[in-house]
């Protein structure tokens, strides 16, 4: 090859040389990098120094070294002879760091003053009606209140049907805008007493009864619709006595039907009534008049 083109064709070679080695520099600054951020996050450990050099290039020329990396690590101690390898710089204690230091690292609470805190309060349970007292029928008392269970019905029932809008009193079922008529069982709440449901303006009159209230404190609520009757149901209510009926004449109209097929509930009736007055709990006559 002529002198000529020798120095041009190592100009070249020696730019390539140049480059590849700038390339290498690069990739390991990338690692050494890597290895900082890493080292840096396990408590701040020395980074050893890295060099990177080329070798010898493919037509003999020399090796031309790398640009050293310059690490900003704490170097580790050396190790002496005979020692072991030397170990790297320990991380800074925990505590000797600061809190506003540490990014993402969460605020302490807040410091609660236990007197400031408002205590709870212990409030009485609020009233229900279950819980008002219940008074026996027996005693008749009047303006008290007792928690009866009621329910409704009218004369279109089948069971009721015979008898149209007449009450076993035989007047005309009440429904009016101040009193209305009520069925019970007569031993328990005899014909005429009058009481009003705590609530309600009106005032309602025993003045029928029912095969299926017999032996029971339930009360029947005369409805002239099947409709007003249904969105009654079954309720448990307070209810106030205001009069007391007769159980002389529940007990004068309960014997003359005594002897009616299948009126056992009549029958029924009757013998409380009766027995009532042998035990002394109300006052019959032997003449069918009130004592």
């Amino acid at each position: 090859m002529p002198p000529t083109e020798i120095i041009p064709r190592l100009a070249s070679i020696s730019l390539a040389i140049v480059g590849a080695s700038a390339l290498a520099s690069c990739m390991g600054t990338s690692s050494n990098l890597s290895a900082f951020t890493q080292q840096v996050a396990l408590g701040g450990a020395a980074i050893p120094e890295v060099t990177a050099a080329t070798g010898p290039t493919d037509d003999g020329s020399p090796a031309v070294p790398a640009p050293a990396v310059v690490s900003s690590a704490v170097p580790a101690p050396a190790a002496g002879d005979g020692a072991a390898p030397a170990a790297t710089a320990p991380a800074a204690p925990l505590d000797a760091i600061s809190s506003d230091q540490i990014v993402g690292l969460p605020a302490p609470p807040a410091e609660v003053d236990s007197v400031a805190v408002p205590k709870p309060v212990a409030t009485a349970p609020p009233t229900t009606l279950a819980s008002v007292p219940r008074t026996p029928v027996s005693n008749r008392p009047t303006n008290q209140i007792m928690m009866v269970r009621t329910t409704a019905y009218t004369h279109t029932e089948s069971d009721h049907v015979h008898y149209g809008r007449k009450s076993a009193a035989g007047n005309t079922l009440k429904y009016g805008s101040h009193v209305r008529s009520a069925a019970a069982d007569w031993s328990k709440y005899p014909l005429g007493t009058r009481f009003m449901i705590e609530g309600l303006p009106y005032e309602y009159v025993v003045d029928d009864y029912g095969s299926a209230l017999v032996g029971t404190e339930t009360i029947d609520i005369y409805k002239p619709e099947k409709g007003t009757m249904n969105r009654w149901g079954v309720r448990n209510v307070p209810i106030r006595v205001l009069e007391w009926g007769s159980f002389e004449e529940s007990r004068r109209i309960l014997d003359e039907r005594k002897h009616v097929r299948h009126a056992d509930h009549v029958r029924e009736m009757l013998n409380e009534i009766e027995k009532k007055g042998r035990n002394g709990s109300i006052s019959l006559s032997p003449t069918g008049t009130s004592a």
